[in-house]
Formats: structure tokens, sequence, C-alpha cells
């Protein structure tokens, strides 16, 4: 099977590496400061521009349940997909059978693929974020799935 690098052009692998490049370390920074990983989303522009997306329940300073808040930032991003060409959506996922944690990266691009990067972490009160092995794994189309017009 080819590698989505293989399949994308150098202005989606560009954008994905952008996304990832800004959305790892602000995910590691939240969970220095607040020991959690709080889902959020992140998008390049067509412009080129970057942009963090501010769910309503963050504005309003509350703490609904992630499937909730992830839920939230698919439906911002798929209000935006015709301003948009790339995203990710990311949050906090146990690894089955392996007793940790990850940082789940959702990337998307509009040139129609997808895929999903597993972050493996270990947070030690009061110190630093240590990072495992990072993983690909299957994705899902959801900001621009194949049928959207």
């Amino acid at each position: 099977m080819a590698s989505w690098r293989e399949t994308a052009d150098q202005t989606a692998q560009d954008d994905v590496d952008c996304l990832l490049s800004a959305a790892l370390p602000f995910a590691v920074r939240c969970l220095s400061a607040y020991g959690e990983l709080y889902p959020f989303a992140a998008a390049i522009k067509e412009d080129g521009d970057q942009v963090y997306l501010a769910m309503e329940a963050m504005l309003a300073d509350q703490h609904l349940p992630a499937t909730s808040v992830i839920a939230e930032c698919y439906d911002a991003l798929a209000a935006q997909r015709e301003d948009l060409r790339a995203a990710v959506v990311v949050s906090d996922v146990r690894l089955a059978g392996m007793g940790g944690d990850a940082m789940h990266f959702a990337l998307e691009h509009s040139a129609g693929f997808a895929l999903g990067l597993v972050q493996p972490y270990l947070l030690v009160p009061g110190r630093d974020v240590s990072l495992g092995r990072m993983s690909l794994v299957a994705g899902d189309r959801v900001t621009w799935p194949e049928n959207a017009a």
C-alpha cells in the first residue's frame, strides 16, 4: 500500500506537517499546564493562514464531555470547509491493552485524504510530558467527506 506522502502533492504534505508542528507542542503545553488534554481543532485557511478554532464550550469555560467537544470541532470545521484546505482535531485517547494515554491527531486535507496519528505520552505530575513513539493509524474523512459538494 502506498504511503500518504506518495499520493499527496507537496502543498498537502506541507499543510499536514505545519498543522502537526503547531498542534503537537500546543497539546504538550496543555498537558503540562492543566494535567489533561481538552479536545481542540486547528486549520489552515485557503490563503495559508493557520487558525485555532475556539469552541463555544471553551469560550464559556464549560467542561463538556470530550465527545461533545470533538463533535463541535467537526461541526465548526465542516461549516467552514469551503474556506479551509487542511484541518486537525486533537483529543486525548486511552491506549487499549497498553494502560497508557495518547494524543490523537485526526488530520484531513481538502485534497481528499485523512490520516490519524497517535502520540503516546506519560505525564509526570509536577514535571514534564514524556513522549513515546508516534504511530500512523487509519483516518476518517469527516470535514471533507467523499460526498461533500
